[in-house]
């Protein structure tokens, strides 16, 4: 009998390793609006995983800063932080985060 007692202390012990943080949740319903300085932003977190940005008018290649803090705010609304090692590149006027957060 004791031998299942520590048998089941062991097995209680390891499934509180295993669960850890979870992990950040992919956007269910599609595109999610971002405010950032009152201006209007759509955030597209696919797997993968790859974050869009996007505005109206169209991001221009001049504005990756601008972007990666959009990026930013919206994996703080995750709970997460944008991946350094997120590249973004600009792509038909929005930009892209390969890896998006983190």
């Amino acid at each position: 009998m004791m031998r299942w007692s520590f048998l089941a202390a062991g097995l209680v012990a390891l499934a509180g390793c295993a669960a850890g943080p979870r992990p950040m949740p992919l956007a269910e319903s599609g595109p999610v609006e971002v405010v950032l300085n009152g201006a209007s932003f759509i955030a597209d977190l696919q797997p993968g995983p790859v974050l869009t940005v996007s505005r109206e008018p169209a991001f221009g290649n001049d504005e990756g800063k601008l972007a990666k803090d959009v990026a930013q705010q919206f994996c703080a609304s995750r709970n997460a932080r944008l991946n350094p090692r997120a590249f973004g590149r600009h792509a038909g006027g929005s930009w892209v985060f390969e890896g998006a957060c983190a």
